[in-house]
């Protein structure tokens, strides 16, 4: 053609890293050349998103329309993006400077001419599914009017999981070229230097005779479509679909035909003239029919003739292309080539649960009957019989597994690969598991962690069973390939779970390389050998023979226990005879001198095995073996041991005069105290007497075993009959008792000489037995006691030999102080240990402000937004919130959907935690909240030394504020928060009232409640929660409101209420609340004995317990501040605990005189005590849960201290407040008299009336307190002493009782009711104590 383009000799040629230098920066950096022609220089490239490849056109004329073709590939993107062409890869970015224009896309690793020639080559399927894609891709650029121009196997790209991608659209190239000129074709077209020519013929025209004009010789009669000179508006360019099928057609014809091109340029001109002899050549190498009409009409020399893509795709749908292919595979697979980008370890997740749904489609595509199918769901190892390779559609799934498997980051997914590949291998061809499949699982089981390793050997051990034929070039694959991988996995270098697994499937493992070998043999042209044969089998031996040894002389029991237990007996099958006895019996006779008991029982559950194998010739070596088991520290161990003899005398591995002699040995364990020994001891004698003449088993077996029954017997042979027969056996408890003692030789001394003095005895007189030391003497006295008799002294006698030498064995155990103690040492030299803060560093506020502020309450959901997703991570801190997990917006372009090979819009981080980490998060965070909870209880431990008590605070009784807003009697105060200024109040009147004594201190004008809340019934229990956003209340009708309190407002609102009408329990007597940060828990108790505990994120009840009601009903709780225990008091005098851990009654005090129980509180400095007031005499006592004691009793009564009298005096305490201040506990308590009195617990002296009754006139009367001792407890009494004449205390504490609203109209600094309540809140440093009376009235007191 010789264009100015062609013709133009550059001046001076550069390296293609030439034109990177200084362009990009460090935005694109040059990495390695990918090769240079005339048109273009071509370069590996690295961005920040992955690797590019970049085409350089360098412009030696400046006057070339670059522009035009900009826009174009612009367009080509744009138009393929937006149609979402998933196998289009069209060029994404075009830069244009002084010296060249840059081209560039995404780099993939292979094209399909590479894939042609490399290993494992492609399937029939494969080639099936590519050349449908490679359609598909036609169709869709197609479809938007977008040609192609240049479609051959080195532009079609190819995807480790055989997703085909269309790629370098020529939009730029001459459509049309001389015929009799190659310069154009050259320079354009044949880049790879193959000559190849997949050029529609109509695409090759005539050029004007070289002699009509000599300059211009080399000009084409066609300018406009060359790079050259194209005119701007002749956008679609004049390539047409039917040249594009031609060219696809010829690359399909190479891939169909191994490689072999169809035409290079002089034989396509040839078959434009009408040459067809090659082309049918080629096509008639071509078996399948349907294919080869496909491939003939695609490649027509006739454009009118070729179809288009769309019509073959429907014409070959179901027949050359099976259905599945349209109707599942393109759109499943398409999820792996599409945004959102899928890492390796999200694509085997999403197969992994989709997995049975892809066996279901792609086998049930082929010709299976329904009942195979539902055979294959009952039982997956029973599955229908394999498809062969040509209709193996699950080829194409194993190609994404494998794919995916180098790239796998988390341990999890590795372990799902494989367990796909397994399930996988159970229905494909045994080619594509040895070819496609094994070289994975063993690259996963030699690189990986030691869980994964585990599954890798479970696995490799799994496929290779399900390979039934073997190929000729497989012949090899167990010692050239697959043992020499796996046997450094039994060293000790590798993990215990490890070699325990490898172990459990070494014997399974060389079954299979047995069978490979005989099946190559089987099928082998010629007849192998013998001796080719046995060097074959002795190659084999000699590999896991060495893998064998290591197992078996591991230093971990498990691997030597594991070994015997999975297949030790195929193992000597496979050995053979001799060298079974070399290898296996010599090392496993080792066993029984482990100290590991399990290892032990292993090797008498197998040994029979292995005696069968290695013969009746080592019954001299197994008898002593066998023997050494009947004595062994474990009685499950001889049980196993004596059922090894039973079977090895079945098979006759035992001699007549060795079988006679056990059977003498061992006939006492007859009277073994264990059932299981008793068992196997009859089975092996019946087992023997079965084997033996009935001579024998006169004479040599019913002498050893008569004194053991209890009745003569004649079918010894019948185990059941010989152990109903038997005497009882020794007590275990003697049997224990002999073995315990000390000097057992003397014992056993002392038994013959009293068994000799029996017998020397005349029947019917009394043995009179030799004296023996003190030691015998009380051993014979305790034995006595615990039912020793004659006959057991026998059978003691009889177990002697087997006896010393369990007790010379246990004195070995003991001797041994590293073993047997139960213990788990964990050495940091051992184990790599890992430290996790359980609580989060943080300054420490003071008290006050901790106190009064309270944990900030976070909701799950909040808190899971914001947990950092690990260390090192991305993810934001929790105290920013910040998340920055998520995946590319929607700025990203459908266009470049195409897997690892897309070029995503940067500054995008995907997040994402493996299994294992979220299972540490979790842990960490359970052993966190349990850390919590041990946290509140020495918390508690502390506020006892640290309390919000000031240093030498008393109260001094002054009167702050009188709220009177009630109408009727306030049952209950609640502080909102633990020594805070907000309190709520519950009255009879049915209104719920929150108060602050920062405004009641009497600088305010008014004082008035904040907020008041109706319930419309009474109220009898009120307690704050969410820290103290919430209040929960307790009505007479059995409700349970909770109300959200809302400082800016002067209402309370109703957030949840649970109605408790269910179980009919009654009304709430009074309720508790544990309130911590990650659960709100409400405990309260109902009349009629129910105690419920209300999680308030639900809607109904999390636990329920039921206090008996003989006990009486429940009349008040409290509430250990940990959680852990819960106490009730209830009308009958019953205080009862309940250990909240299991939800059990623990404890169960009564008071003396049966009083019913007012109010229960717990103690505060002991955490095992509790305050209880009781009915009448003001008495409060503290109890010791632990020892049910009553420790100190609080007597403010003229009755005798502790007396239950009648004439008791009625004044009741109804309210409790505890405390700590300089380190001593005291108690306030607020009385139906209306005082309210300050008790040191410590210095009862320094007790007093902190606030009298109304009509007290202390002017007149003195009150003292003095302690004393009664029957072990310490009562603090009050004692009111009269200053004059004028009353005595009886006649004041009268007057007292009968007027009790008596005093002027203004308030009093007295009450004038019955006290029920106290409470203590505090505001900015000030203490105040609330107390509520009968009459409605609250008081705030300093």
């Amino acid at each position: 053609m010789g264009n100015q383009l062609v013709g133009i000799a550059p001046s001076q040629i550069y390296a293609v890293e030439h034109y990177f230098s200084g362009q990009f920066g460090s935005e694109i950096t040059f990495s390695s050349n990918m090769g240079s022609t005339r048109f273009f220089k071509v370069a590996k490239a690295k961005t920040d998103e992955g690797q590019i490849v970049v085409k350089v056109f360098v412009k030696h004329d400046p006057t070339l329309p670059l522009e035009d073709h900009k826009e174009r590939l612009e367009g080509i993107k744009k138009t393929l993006s937006l149609a979402n062409a998933v196998n289009c890869l069209p060029f994404q970015r075009v830069e244009l400077i002084d010296k060249a224009a840059y081209i560039m896309r995404e780099y993939v690793k292979h094209s399909l001419y590479d894939r042609v020639s490399t290993r494992p080559f492609l399937t029939v399927l494969e080639k099936k599914w590519i050349t449908f894609q490679i359609l598909c891709a036609l169709n869709q650029c197609h479809k938007q009017k977008i040609c192609h121009g240049d479609i051959k196997l080195e532009n079609i790209l190819i995807t480790s999981w055989n997703w085909i991608l269309l790629s370098d659209f020529a939009s730029f190239k001459p459509t049309y070229l001389p015929e009799d000129n190659p310069a154009d074709y050259t320079y354009f077209f044949d880049t790879s230097r193959r000559r190849t020519c997949y050029i529609a013929p109509e695409r090759f025209v005539k050029t004007l005779a070289s002699d009509d004009d000599g300059s211009n010789g080399n000009m084409s009669v066609i300018h406009t479509d060359s790079i050259i000179r194209l005119a701007p508006s002749y956008a679609g360019n004049t390539l047409l679909p039917a040249m594009d099928i031609f060219s696809a057609g010829c690359a399909l014809l190479e891939l169909w035909t191994e490689g072999t091109a169809p035409f290079e340029l002089s034989q396509l001109l040839a078959y434009r003239r009408g040459e067809r002899d090659l082309v049918e050549k080629h096509l008639a190498g071509i078996e399948n029919e349907r294919l080869r009409n496909l491939l003939a009409s695609m490649i027509d020399i006739h454009s009118i003739n070729r179809k288009s893509a769309e019509d073959y795709l429907d014409q070959e749908r179901g027949e050359l292309f099976p259905e599945y292919f349209y109707s599942f595979l393109q759109s499943y697979l398409q999820m792996f080539s599409s945004t959102p980008i899928m890492s390796p370890d999200d694509k085997i997740q999403c197969l992994h649960k989709d997995i049975g749904h892809c066996i279901k489609v792609l086998t049930q595509a082929q010709d299976i009957t329904p009942e195979e199918d539902e055979t294959e769901k009952k039982d997956p190892t029973m599955c229908a019989s394999r498809l062969p390779p040509e209709h193996d559609g699950l080829i194409l799934i194993i190609t994404v597994v494998t794919s995916c498997i180098r790239g796998l980051k988390q341990s999890n997914t590795k372990i799902a690969a494989l367990e796909l590949l397994q399930k996988l291998s159970k229905y494909t061809t045994s080619e594509t598991i040895l070819d496609r499949i094994l070289p994975y699982i063993l690259h996963l089981a030699q690189k990986s962690p030691a869980k994964v390793q585990v599954q890798a050997i479970e696995t490799l051990t799994a496929c290779l069973g399900m390979v039934k034929d073997i190929p000729r070039s497989d012949a090899n694959v167990f010692p050239e390939y697959i043992l020499p991988s796996i046997t450094d996995l039994a060293s000790e270098a590798s993990a215990v779970i490890v070699r325990v697994a490898f172990a459990r499937n070494i014997a399974a493992l060389a079954k299979s390389a047995v069978y490979f070998l005989e099946e190559t043999q089987r099928n082998a042209p010629n007849e192998m050998p013998t001796p080719r044969y046995e060097a074959e089998l002795n190659a084999l031996h000699d590999i896991v023979r060495q893998a064998v040894l290591s197992l078996l002389t591991d230093s971990q029991p498990v691997v030597k226990q594991t070994l015997m237990e999975s297949g030790i007996c195929d193992l000597c099958a496979f050995f053979g005879k001799e060298k079974a006895n070399d290898v296996i019996l010599s090392h496993i006779m080792t066993f029984l001198n482990d100290e590991d008991k399990n290892l032990r029982g292993a090797f008498y559950d197998n040994i029979a095995g292995v005696a069968g194998y290695v013969g009746w010739q080592a019954s001299d070596i197994l008898v002593p073996l066998l023997q050494q088991g009947f004595t062994d520290r474990e009685e499950f161990v001889i049980a196993k041991a004596i059922r090894a003899v039973t079977i090895l005398i079945e098979l006759g591995h035992i001699k007549k005069p060795a079988v006679t002699e056990i059977v003498k040995e061992t006939a006492c364990y007859l009277c073994h105290p264990n059932l299981w020994v008793r068992h196997e001891i009859c089975g092996m004698i019946a087992t023997t007497a079965r084997n033996l003449s009935a001579i024998d088993v006169q004479c040599k077996i019913m002498p050893a075993i008569g004194a053991f029954l209890k009745v003569p017997l004649i079918q010894v042979e019948k185990p059941h009959i010989l152990l109903d027969c038997l005497q009882p056996p020794v007590p275990r408890q003697i049997f224990d008792s002999v073995l315990r003692f000390q000097d057992i030789h003397h014992f056993f001394g002392a038994l013959e000489d009293r068994s000799r003095v029996r017998s020397q005895t005349r029947q019917g007189a009394l043995p009179q037995y030799e004296e023996m030391g003190q030691t015998l003497r009380n051993l014979f006295r305790r034995l006595s006691s615990e039912g020793l008799t004659d006959l057991i002294e026998m059978q003691l006698l009889a177990m002697n030999p087997f006896m010393i030498s369990l007790k010379h064995k246990a004195l070995q155990d003991m001797d041994d102080t590293a073993s047997g103690n139960g213990r788990i040492v964990v050495s940091r030299k051992q184990v790599a240990c890992h430290e996790y803060p359980l609580a989060d560093k943080a300054t420490k506020m003071p008290i006050e402000n901790r106190s009064s502020e309270g944990p900030a309450l976070v909701s799950p959901a909040s808190d899971a937004a914001i947990t950092p997703l690990g260390a090192g991570g991305l993810a934001g801190s929790p105290a920013s919130g910040a998340i920055v997990l998520g995946v590319p917006t929607a700025n990203v372009s459908a266009a470049t959907s195409l897997g690892e090979y897309t070029m995503p819009e940067r500054n995008c981080w995907l997040e994402r935690s493996s299994e294992c980490r979220k299972d540490l998060e979790s842990l960490t965070s359970k052993i966190k909240s349990r850390y919590n909870v041990l946290a509140i209880s020495q918390r508690c431990s502390y506020d006892k030394l640290v309390t919000p008590y000031p240093p030498g605070w008393r109260m001094n009784g002054t009167l702050v504020a009188h709220l009177h807003e009630h109408s009727e009697s306030v049952i209950k105060l609640a502080s909102l928060r633990p020594h805070g200024s907000l309190f709520a109040s519950g009255s009879i009147d049915g209104t719920v009232r929150l108060w602050d004594c920062g405004k009641l201190n009497g600088n305010q004008g008014v004082n008035k409640s904040r907020q008041v809340y109706s319930a419309n019934t009474p109220i009898y229990a009120l307690a704050a929660c969410d820290s103290g956003q919430s209040l929960a209340v307790g009505g007479k009708d059995g409700s349970m409101l909770m109300m959200r309190i809302d400082r800016n407002s002067a209402k309370m609102t109703l957030q949840q209420a649970l109605d408790q009408n269910d179980h009919n329990d009654g009304p709430v007597v009074d309720m508790h609340a544990y309130d911590q940060a990650t659960q709100s828990v409400i405990v309260y108790a109902t009349l009629y004995g129910g105690i419920v505990a209300w999680d308030t994120r639900m809607q109904h009840s999390a636990w329920r317990l039921q206090n008996e009601l003989r006990h009486g009903v429940i009349t008040t709780i409290c509430a250990d501040p940990t959680g852990s225990w819960l106490a009730t008091g209830t009308s009958g005098g019953k205080h009862i605990c309940w250990d909240l851990r299991f939800r059990l009654p623990i404890a169960e005090i009564k008071h003396p005189a049966d009083s019913w129980i007012r109010k229960v509180a717990c103690h505060p400095t002991e955490p095992s005590y509790l305050i209880s007031a009781s009915q009448s005499n003001n008495e409060v006592s503290v109890w010791n849960i632990e020892t049910g004691q009553r420790q100190t009793v609080l007597w403010a009564s003229p009755a005798a201290a502790l007396s239950s009298a009648s004439t008791s005096d009625p004044a009741t305490t109804c309210g409790i407040l505890s405390g700590v201040v300089d380190g001593s506990p005291f108690i306030l308590t607020g009385s139906s008299d209306q005082r309210i009195r300050y008790w040191d617990i410590a210095n009862p002296k320094n007790s007093s009336l902190k606030v009298p009754a109304a009509n007290d006139n202390l002017a007149d009367v003195a009150f003292n307190y003095s302690a004393r001792l009664i029957d072990g407890s310490q009562v603090i009494e009050e004692q009111i002493i009269s200053m004059s004449n004028t009353a005595d205390s009886q006649q004041l504490r009268a007057s007292t009782e009968e007027n009790p609203r008596s005093g002027p109209d203004m308030p009093t600094a007295s009450h004038h009711d019955a006290i029920t309540d106290l409470l203590m809140c505090k505001d900015k440093g000030q203490i105040y104590i609330a107390s509520a009376s009968r009459d409605g009235v609250i008081k705030l007191w300093k």
